[in-house]
């Protein structure tokens, strides 16, 4: 039976791999690597509801990583000789893998390049596999692990190891959304009704999933703006006027995890839930609802993975001041309103607070 890894460092990943492994993955034997880069994941690995679902679980520790800026030299030893970083940051073993499965947009974080390179010395003939994470692999030309001219070499030279010809996969659900840019070979992720029963089945026993209703009809969602935020007052702004525009009593907010400016003040009403927004999505309570943001993922991945019914208004036009990082969205998310029903992008404020007028009378 082949042996295949999966690393997941979000609960969206660990969602996605769910329907990897159920769709490609049944002839194998699975390990699974849960990493420290989301505080809920944390819980469910110590929680233990992982292991029915898997062979063995490990976690991944990048706390313990120091120093992950490491010399040339420090690097070619743990790359070709010796990696105690691997053994320090992982509560056991690795195993020789066939497969890896692992979800990065761009450059892979810390934790799979310290692991990745273990896994080649290891086996010469691993093969690595990306999967998405959210809309950024749509519009984030993937990088390998060994990303530099020098390293590939070394690798092909020392190792006898192509990272280009071992790692050219990318699993979507919607390839068709994919800029002209993400060059890997990209992979659909089929679902049928039966696999998403199923993968829904396992995700509420793995974080203990219970609905979470609420009477609002408006719910934003905030977005990841502790190291990237332009102008907050754009940002805290346009969300003030929605929610006068709407009824402080019909809007409600759910701050991100690195939300920086997602703290408003009284009038505003905060919905706060760990378990991952996508499953409140599957589960139904959402379909009523609609949900407003700048870009964020959560909104989209509902639809992606669950055919969710839910209205989606992107503000990402109205903002262009706020985010220091690329909001150039716009072929990815035209596609997407062409793939979705369901989605809005007002151009102004007037068009907004029309659809929100509408949508407050559906």
């Amino acid at each position: 039976m082949k042996k295949t890894l999966g690393i997941v460092s979000t609960t969206y990943h660990l969602l996605v791999f769910l329907f990897i492994k159920e769709i490609y993955l049944k002839d194998s034997q699975i390990d699974l690597i849960v990493t420290d880069k989301t505080p809920y994941l944390e819980e469910v690995y110590k929680s233990g509801r992982l292991n029915p679902y898997f062979h063995k679980v490990l976690f991944a520790d990048g706390r313990k990583i120091k120093n992950p800026y490491k010399s040339a030299a420090v690097t070619f030893l743990e790359s070709f000789l010796y990696n105690p970083t691997t053994k320090k940051i992982l509560t056991g073993k690795l195993d020789n893998y066939e497969d890896v499965y692992y979800a990065s947009p761009h450059v892979p974080d810390e934790i799979v390049k310290e692991i990745g390179k273990t896994l080649i010395r290891k086996n010469r003939n691993v093969r690595f596999h990306r999967f998405e994470d959210g809309f950024a692999s749509y519009t984030k030309a993937p990088v390998s692990f060994i990303n530099t001219e020098m390293g590939q070499k070394l690798y092909q030279k020392l190792l006898g190891y192509d990272i280009r010809k071992m790692e050219h996969e990318l699993y979507m659900f919607e390839p068709y959304l994919a800029e002209a840019d993400i060059s890997f070979d990209k992979i659909r992720i089929e679902k049928t009704p039966e696999i998403i029963d199923r993968v829904i089945e396992m995700a509420k026993n793995i974080f203990a999933f219970e609905s979470k209703d609420f009477s609002e009809r408006f719910l934003f969602l905030g977005q990841g703006t502790a190291n990237g935020m332009g102008n907050p007052e754009t940002y805290q702004s346009l969300i003030y006027e929605i929610c006068q525009k709407a009824g402080s009593n019909n809007f409600i907010v759910k701050p991100h995890p690195r939300g920086a400016y997602d703290k408003f003040d009284d009038t505003i009403s905060v919905y706060e839930d760990s378990c991952p927004f996508e499953l409140a999505m599957a589960n139904g309570v959402l379909e009523d609802k609609v949900l407003i943001s700048y870009y964020s993922t959560a909104c989209v991945s509902g639809k992606l993975l669950f055919h969710s019914k839910s209205k989606i208004l992107f503000l990402y036009p109205l903002a262009g001041d706020s985010f220091n990082e690329k909001c150039d969205y716009e072929e990815y998310f035209g596609k997407l309103q062409e793939t979705c029903e369901g989605i809005y992008i007002p151009r102004s404020r007037e068009e907004l607070f029309r659809l929100i007028e509408e949508f407050s009378c559906d």
